[in-house]
């Protein structure tokens, strides 16, 4: 590829090896990578902390080098049009502010044009297949919106062909229409209960797990935090880390995923919905999520991945729990610790709770009281 042409559109290559933070294998030269922060909705501040940090965990790792896919700039200030001629003004001089304010209008029209079609071409460039080839794999750092890639199935299956696709944040928040993308990474921003100005409590399924060990088996955390629509399928996702409902306000009737990781036939797929703050991106642990998780995408480790939908359905049920306590006034705890020895003698029971878990999502309060009810019997039940 040629770089020129990336720096004409904003595609400008950063690189550097310096120390190693997280060791790649010898005979492993650091990857490559694009980083997309476009967005053609929702634009996050932090994302002008992401790219910085990006870059310089990928030098101080050794792990990669990369690139960037950006905003073009913004198109100039339209030129105020002229006033009226000043009184006085000769015909030579009143002709040269004529020409003068044309030539403004027409280096602003053509600016103009450049911007509005700029996206369009900078996408059809980097996700050409002679422009993919090039690269390792992806990540979407808070992009949002509809981004223009021309052919999302190509993209896809470049994925699929053992490339690594990480996600941060608004990463969830994009392409909304494609099932497809949806589908490759995980799940669809369906609103943010959780705040970035609130502190929130999150459980950690697998505190062995090289991908979240990290956080402790528990831990609080202030960003926001999303959940996700119904095209969610906890049977493609192996989640390392969910949201404690029980710890955190508001309560609501169902699992909320935060960090989780997939095979995707031969590409591998890591998504962390942590990025929305600024502070997140310097936070130390989140920086070894980070590169961690990306090293595992490229391949660099293995780690357990296969999907644990046995563990999102009992964290779901317990969530369940927490709204339908602090809502009826019942002893969340004392249900919750029998939930969990139902659960611990058979596992598939909390899996089979989840059709009626998924419809208590969608009732309005009083009928939520009837199902709440309905499933505090069902637990307490000999």
């Amino acid at each position: 590829m040629r770089i020129d042409w990336m720096v004409a559109w904003g595609l400008v290559l950063w690189a550097g090896v310096a120390g190693v933070a997280t060791p790649a294998p010898a005979e492993d030269k650091p990857a490559r990578l694009l980083v997309v922060t476009v967005t053609t909705g929702f634009r996050h501040g932090s994302i002008a902390t992401a790219e910085p940090v990006l870059e310089e965990l990928g030098r101080s790792s050794g792990l990669f080098h990369v690139d960037f896919l950006r905003m073009p700039p913004p198109p100039p200030k339209a030129p105020a049009p002229i006033r009226t001629r000043p009184e006085g003004m000769s015909d030579e001089d009143w002709k040269q502010v004529e020409e003068a304010h044309a030539a403004e209008v027409e280096k602003f029209r053509v600016a103009n044009d450049a911007a509005r079609v700029s996206i369009k071409d900078l996408f059809a460039k980097a996700f050409a297949p002679e422009s993919l080839a090039q690269f390792d794999g992806m990540i979407f750092a808070s992009t949002t919106g509809e981004l223009p890639i021309s052919d999302l199935a190509g993209f896809l299956e470049w994925i699929k062909s053992g490339k690594a696709f990480i996600g941060f944040h608004a990463a969830s928040d994009t392409l909304k229409s494609s099932d497809a993308y949806c589908e490759m990474i995980g799940g669809h921003f369906a609103g943010h209960p959780w705040n970035a100005g609130g502190e929130h409590a999150f459980v950690v399924h697998e505190p062995a797990h090289r991908l979240s060990a990290m956080f402790g088996e528990r831990f609080r955390w202030k960003d926001e935090i999303y959940q996700y629509d119904l095209r969610y399928k906890p049977e493609n996702l192996r989640v390392l880390v969910s949201v404690d409902m029980a710890a955190s306000s508001p309560k609501e009737p169902w699992h909320v995923p935060v960090s989780w990781v997939r095979e995707y036939g031969k590409g591998r797929v890591f998504y962390t919905n942590f990025g929305h703050n600024d502070a997140t991106w310097k936070e130390p642990r989140f920086q070894k999520h980070m590169t961690e998780g990306m090293a595992w995408a490229l391949g660099r480790f293995d780690a357990p991945a296969a999907p644990n939908p046995d563990a999102q359905a009992a964290e779901y049920l317990r969530s369940v729990l927490a709204a339908a306590a602090s809502t009826t006034g019942v002893d969340g705890d004392d249900l919750r610790a029998k939930a969990d020895a139902r659960i611990a003698q058979d596992p598939a029971w909390a899996v089979g709770l989840r059709p009626m878990l998924l419809e208590i999502r969608g009732m309005p309060g009083p009928k939520r009281a009837e199902a709440y009810a309905k499933l505090v019997a069902a637990i307490e039940a000999p």
